[in-house]
């Protein structure tokens, strides 16, 4: 043992040594990287999870044709998030439209190291009763049936971010950052494709708990805040498992910012971990990953 001790310590130093110099020299990469290199080549590592960094925004944002326009929504994705260590307030809206049960959801919270927002259209195969609705699988809408999708992301006072598109699922997500769902306040404008629908999605927040006050409405578009939701939220039926995901989210928060302490922006700590920790680097980008769970479509059924 007094023999192989010190050649054991002899091989630790020379793997930490080695493991700095690997540091280093990933660093110096990057800091030689022009900035168009370096976005592209982010963009083309993270289109496989379903997102696109914005460096204009910092933040990543979900494509048009992301995989998880497959899976639809159904109510057991927001029961089961604080298991994947998301966080947040939920507010599914739900109006009878062209002869269907259509719902659009708001959701503002933590999603482990990101702080995010979302907006998702979807609709069951025929109208759906209020006592149905968890129970439903809710499916992706056609691009003709799509609306424009506006928000604004407000950490108390401070605006995070903004993104506008035409989309079945506008997302966005800033990396690094920290906020407890209530402290957050999302700013939303839709535009839709007809007034039919506007005015069915009206009816639908009133039903909601919205009131007339809290509703703008300027030709197809309707203006309005998601602060306080109107609707019981699944997590406050877990609030210890739900405390304790938020634990984990600042703990991993804090590894993320030690480990990348030596670079500034996310695009650059992002490379950094792919080329020095990639099995970290895949598994912060599985943002939303809990729409992969196919197992989960199975408890729901098609509404015909």
């Amino acid at each position: 043992m007094y023999i192989i001790f010190p050649f054991i310590l002899l091989l630790l130093i020379i793997c930490a040594l080695l493991m700095f110099w690997r540091k280093k020299a990933i660093i110096r990469k990057l800091c030689c990287m022009p900035v168009k290199e370096k976005l592209c080549r982010l963009n083309e590592l993270i289109r496989p999870f379903g997102f696109e960094y914005l460096l204009s925004q910092d933040i990543f944002t979900s494509l048009k044709d992301a995989w998880q326009r497959d899976f639809g929504y159904c109510w057991l994705y927001d029961k089961s998030a604080d298991l994947f260590n998301m966080v947040f307030d939920c507010e599914p809206i739900y109006f009878d439209h062209k002869g269907c049960t259509w719902m659009i959801e708001l959701w503002k919270g933590q999603y482990g190291i990101n702080t995010g927002a979302e907006i998702g259209i979807y609709k069951a195969e025929s109208l759906v009763s209020r006592n149905q609705r968890k129970s439903t699988l809710f499916h992706t809408v056609p691009d003709d049936d799509l609306p424009f999708f506006e928000f604004t992301l407000h950490d108390r006072s401070a605006s995070l971010y903004r993104v506008a598109q035409r989309h079945w699922w506008l997302t966005g997500f800033r990396m690094g950052h920290y906020a407890a769902p209530d402290q957050l306040t999302l700013k939303i404008q839709i535009t839709f494709p007809s007034f039919e629908m506007l005015h069915a999605f009206v009816r639908g927040m009133l039903e909601c708990g919205y009131s007339s006050s809290d509703i703008e409405v300027c030709r197809q578009r309707v203006s309005f805040e998601f602060a306080s939701p109107h609707t019981q939220q699944p997590r406050c039926t877990r609030r210890i498992r739900a405390a304790f995901a938020q634990w984990k989210n600042r703990m991993f928060l804090r590894i993320y910012r030690h480990v990348t302490k030596d670079l500034c922006f996310t695009m650059d700590k992002l490379l950094y971990l792919y080329e020095y920790m990639p099995f970290a680097f895949r598994h912060m980008m599985h943002i939303r990953h809990k729409k992969s769970k196919r197992k989960g479509r199975r408890k729901f059924r098609h509404v015909r």
